[in-house]
């Protein structure tokens, strides 16, 4: 892969724990992984009609330099967070693809 492809910048997210309440339970929150140079190629959208109401969607497909990332954590690019549907190894550990789909809070 190029360098000059990878001209987006996103943050891959990880549900991890962060700290501990007064209980010593566990606190849970998104907290950033690492924050690296991606090649954006968007794939096709989506509407359906469903529960009496229009539902979109938004695809997108990552490719950034190889990194152990997981179908569990999240992107977060251009002020949106985009949960992940699949990971492949693209190459003997040359590039991860990253296949998402964009959240609707």
């Amino acid at each position: 892969m190029r360098a000059g492809k990878l001209d987006r910048r996103l943050t891959i997210r990880r549900f991890t724990v962060i700290g501990r309440d007064e209980f010593n339970a566990p606190i849970k929150d998104w907290s950033d992984l690492a924050t690296v140079w991606a090649q954006q190629r968007p794939n096709r959208g989506g509407e359906r009609f469903a529960a009496q109401q229009i539902a979109g969607s938004s695809v997108m497909t990552f490719h950034i330099q190889y990194r152990d990332v997981k179908v569990t954590d999240r992107i977060l690019y251009d002020g949106r967070e985009w949960n992940i549907t699949d990971v492949r190894e693209v190459g003997r550990r040359v590039v991860t693809e990253i296949d998402c789909v964009a959240r609707q809070d």
